[in-house]
Order: structure tokens, then sequence, then C-alpha cells
């Protein structure tokens, strides 16, 4: 893969990979595809160098070009890094939605929200569970899946219909929620098991996590979701506790994870710590879903790579990275960009997953 303007195409590059890359049960097909290199260099300025402004710094307005799986493709890019009210509104109202009953999946027509702001409040502001619970109850049911097969949807915002905008993997929007975000939600691990797809966060270190949720396109409608300030979702892990997230179908998207209080960006503003990607119930590959952990921006940006380990409940089927990338199993490294063969996938159904932060292995 040839690249121009690298610094701006790592972001869709990584993220929309990411999107390929949980795709990896299209395999089954035995329709082999052909893995490219990927030529990406981005530098952290020198202390001494002045910082440019916000839409200089993201080349705002520049032309991104790249020969992607033999295909030329340009764009302009378009994202500052800034939310504008007017584009928020416009593109709220082009966004078809279907509101999902808090009994079953089965959607209902409803309106989209016209304000991005107030969507992106109302999910910070408004959790349906505390942030934290025991981690040592481990007779715990959350598991456990309803006996009757159907799945609580209580909490999560309308399911906002999927659309493609392009031919390429990555050129596919799933349910973002409206308003943005909303669908995914904290909840308690004892109302856990009534959710299909539902990841536990484990924190056995001596100090407090931060973690960071989004989807994978963002609020505007870009390919832009794990750029600061986006967030879906965002707590904090205390040492010795868990905390419980419920996704709702059709969601793509990720999370970064670092110790401390908030989490790093690299120099172009993408969220820069060690990530976890997802796919939940993906409605154009038959309902499949699929799980990675990525250190890609962050190895990039020669930044801190911490550890992260995510496996099913029981314990198999498992992605992770121990810190400094000293050992990488299903997981995606600088080196691996492009690849469609690392993630780890699961046919349809409901998802369980532990999520274990600072993993060591």
């Amino acid at each position: 893969m040839h690249i121009s303007n690298s610094m701006l195409l790592m972001t869709a590059l990584t993220a929309g990979s990411a999107v390929a890359r949980l795709h990896g049960h299209d395999r089954r097909h035995a329709h082999p595809r052909d893995i490219v290199d990927v030529d990406i260099k981005v530098e952290q300025p020198p202390a001494t160098t002045p910082v440019p402004d916000a839409a200089e710094k993201r080349g705002l307005g520049a032309e991104v070009v790249a020969t992607i799986d033999g295909q030329l493709v340009s764009w302009i890019n378009e994202w500052s890094g800034q939310q504008s009210s007017e584009s928020s509104s416009s593109e709220a109202a082009e966004v078809e939605t279907t509101a999902t009953p808090t009994s079953t999946a089965t959607p209902t027509t409803a309106a989209a929200s016209s304000s991005e702001d107030e969507a992106i409040s109302s999910v910070s502001a408004t959790p349906v569970a505390s942030s934290t619970s025991s981690s040592s109850s481990s007779s715990s049911n959350w598991a456990d899946y309803p006996s009757d097969g159907k799945y609580t949807t209580t909490g999560f915002g309308s399911s906002t219909a999927s659309k493609r905008v392009g031919s390429l993997d990555w050129d596919y929007i799933g349910n973002v929620g409206s308003p943005w975000g909303s669908n995914m939600i904290q909840v308690e691990e004892s109302s856990a098991s009534g959710y299909k797809h539902v990841l536990r966060f484990e924190n056995d270190n001596s100090k407090a996590w931060t973690v960071v949720m989004w989807n994978s396109y963002g609020p505007s409608g870009g390919l832009n979701g794990f750029w600061s300030p986006n967030k879906a979702l965002s707590f904090t892990v205390e040492p010795g506790h868990s905390t419980f997230v419920a996704i709702d179908d059709n969601s793509q998207g990720g999370w970064g994870a670092a110790e401390g209080e908030g989490l790093p960006t690299n120099y172009v503003g993408e969220y820069a710590s060690t990530w976890g990607e997802f796919d939940m119930s993906n409605s154009q590959n038959d309902d499949f879903s699929g799980w990675d952990v990525s250190c890609i921006i962050a190895e990039l940006a020669n930044m801190d790579i911490a550890g992260m380990q995510i496996c099913n409940h029981e314990g198999e089927k498992c992605s992770s990275i121990t810190s400094g990338a000293g050992s990488v199993v299903n997981a995606y490294t600088s080196a691996d960009q492009g690849k469609p063969d690392k993630a780890v996938s699961q046919s349809a159904g409901p998802v369980r997953l532990v999520v274990n932060l600072g993993w060591s292995s």
C-alpha cells in the first residue's frame, strides 16, 4: 500500500482495518485476501517545535490519497477535532433510525436526535448503573443467557439504520445509537445476563484505570469516533473491581484504557492508549461478532503500550498484548496493519467477554 499524507491517513487505515479485521469470519468462504504492506510513519514534534493550531495540525482541507488493495482512493480531510452545531444538526437529520423497545430487539420507527452536543452529554451524564461492582463474586451469573432467548434493550437509545458509504471493508456504518453513543451502556452485574452483548472490565492492578469507549464512526458521521473529545461512554475501574458494559446489536467500535485519569492522545488527536475493538452481531456478516486488542496508534506515536487481554467468559478465544508488546496473541501491532486474520470471531449469538486491564501473562 502506498500512502501520501500518511499522518492523516493513519486514522482511516487503522480504524478502517479494525472494521475489516473484525469481519475475519468471512474467511470461511475460502476467498483468501492478499496481505498488503503499509508504509506509515508518524513522528511527534520535537519539544522545541512550535505546535500548530488545531486545523493545521490535523491537515484540515488537505487531500488524502492512498492505493488500497489496488484501488486508488482519495478524500479531503474535514475533521478538525471540533464538532459544529450546524454539521451535527444536518447529519442527525440524515440518519435513519429505529427505536428499540425494552423487552425485545425488534425495532420500530422513531426520529433521530438533531443535536450531537446534546447526544454526547446525555449519554455521558445518564449512566444506567454504577460504574463499579465487586469482582470478588466469581459465582455471579452475569454470563448466563435468558432462557427464552429474548434479550433486553433497557437503557439503550434508538437503533440507527446501517448504511454503506463506499465499497471498502470499513465503508460500513452500523448502529451508532441515537443519541450517538447510546448503543453502549453501563449495567449492574445483577442485570447483565439479560443483555445480548456484555463486557466485564476487570482491574486486578494497584491503581485505578480509565476506559473511554466509542463508535468507529463519530457523531458527525465520519470515521473519527476515536478522536478526542468523542466518547460514547467513559468510566473508571477501581483496583479489585469490575465494570459491566452492554452493547446493542450491529455496533462497531472500541475503547482505550490507561492507568490514571484520562487517555493520552497522539499529535493529531487520536486516543493513543492500547485499544480494544469490537463488532457485535454485524448485520452485513450474518450477525457474526469479533474482537481484538490493538496497540497500533500507541506504537506509531512512540507512546506507552499497556497490557490488555480480551477473552470470552470461558477463558477462550483470547486476544492479548502485554506491556510494551512483549507478547502478542491474536492482536495488532503497527506491523500488522491491513491484515484481516488477527482478530477473534464468533458466530451469531450472545457475546460474553472479560477484559483484563493492565494484562501481564
